[in-house]
């Protein structure tokens, strides 16, 4: 089998590469599935319901878990070569900041939630939520960034012999043993911090400096195979666990950012995606693309804001559905109206957000 070696590309820092917001876009994708999934549809695990049906669900959330490690990865892979800015920190607490606070507001103005109803813990979340990890992406990630130019002079100074040592040491600490330790580990938090993206960063700038020798072909199978993979162990640890009532925690563990499988999978399809050809693509699709990719961010925010993120599957009636084909119809219709809607959200968020930053520099 032929080997092909990913190149860091020649564009410059502000030129958006379409294959890899065509990859954020899929990501995107991948996450509001297992929203769907988890707070929706609220499939059972594999341990309690062997059926079909829910395998199937099972197989979707398999192919689907890399999501979050690909958004670091491609950050990551850009981060490593470009200049850091303490603006960019403001804009991203800012933009966080905005959807937290503006969301609910705007759902108790319409008579949809009850704001008088929240807790101190709730508005302690919705007025600081970096702070209090109201999103907990948008905590290690704005952490991440902070940390990114100490990181981009260590993956730039190391020889590739000692990066890839490190990078070893990480994954195996981080990664390999969580992965097989029947016991949860005190400090770990299934990949859901700023130590775990540190080691996707890592790993995002060895792939920039030095590419993957590894076909195309190669890197899609192993996507496709880990992600199997993923959903024969969870049907075998949830056979275990039904009958022993045993080894339970290894079962959730599979669908950790962190898990060996699930790291595996992310990498492969991240590294597939360095190789895809845009060159065909047209200049309106093109743009569209972007208008999409851009958004992704605050397609977030808003359908997992503390009071929508429980609410928005019922609010397009996903609860009512009994039929798995309906339920599969609206997985694709969900994706479809939160891109809509949270793209038009986030696209009037960035003009009054640009409108802002310009006047405030035109008054300095």
């Amino acid at each position: 089998m032929s080997t092909n070696t990913t190149t860091p590309p020649t564009t410059g820092e502000n030129k958006r590469q379409l294959n890899f917001e065509i990859l954020r876009i899929i990501a995107m994708c991948m996450i509001i599935t297992m929203h769907y999934l988890t707070k929706g549809l609220n499939v059972p695990k594999l341990s309690e319901d062997l059926s079909l049906s829910n395998m199937l669900w099972w197989l979707i959330y398999a192919f689907s878990v890399g999501a979050v490690n690909i958004y670091v990865l491609i950050s990551g892979y850009f981060l490593v070569d470009s200049r850091w800015r303490i603006d960019k920190v403001f804009s991203l607490y800012l933009t966080v900041w905005l959807y937290s606070v503006l969301v609910p507001l705007t759902l108790g103005a319409m008579g949809i939630v009850d704001l008088g109803r929240l807790s101190l813990g709730d508005w302690q979340q919705l007025l600081l939520p970096i702070e209090y990890e109201h999103y907990w992406f948008a905590t290690a990630y704005v952490m991440m960034y902070i940390l990114s130019p100490v990181l981009a002079i260590a993956v730039r100074s190391l020889n590739r012999e000692l990066l890839r040592g490190v990078i070893a040491g990480l994954v195996v600490l981080f990664s390999v043993l969580k992965s097989i330790n029947p016991y949860l580990i005190p400090w770990d938090k299934y990949g859901n911090d700023v130590l775990w993206f540190i080691v996707l960063f890592m790993i995002a700038g060895y792939i920039r400096r030095f590419g993957i020798q590894a076909s195309i072909t190669l890197r899609v199978l192993t996507y496709i195979l880990t992600s199997i993979l993923i959903l024969v162990s969870e049907l075998i640890l949830g056979v275990i666990v039904n009958r022993t009532g045993k080894m339970e925690y290894m079962l959730d563990m599979l669908c950790a950012n962190n898990h060996i499988l699930v790291l595996l999978a992310s990498v492969a399809l991240f590294t597939a995606f360095i190789e895809l050809k845009t060159d065909a693509i047209h200049e309106k699709t093109g743009k569209m693309i972007l208008l999409f990719s851009s958004s992704t961010f605050g397609i977030y925010l808003l359908h997992e804001n503390l009071l929508v993120r429980s609410r928005w599957a019922s609010w397009l009636g996903v609860d009512r559905l009994n039929n798995t084909a309906l339920k599969l119809l609206f997985l694709i219709i969900s994706i479809v109206v939160l891109f809509i809607v949270g793209t038009l959200i986030d696209r009037v968020r960035a003009g009054l957000f640009n409108m802002f930053i310009k006047k405030k520099t035109h008054t300095i």
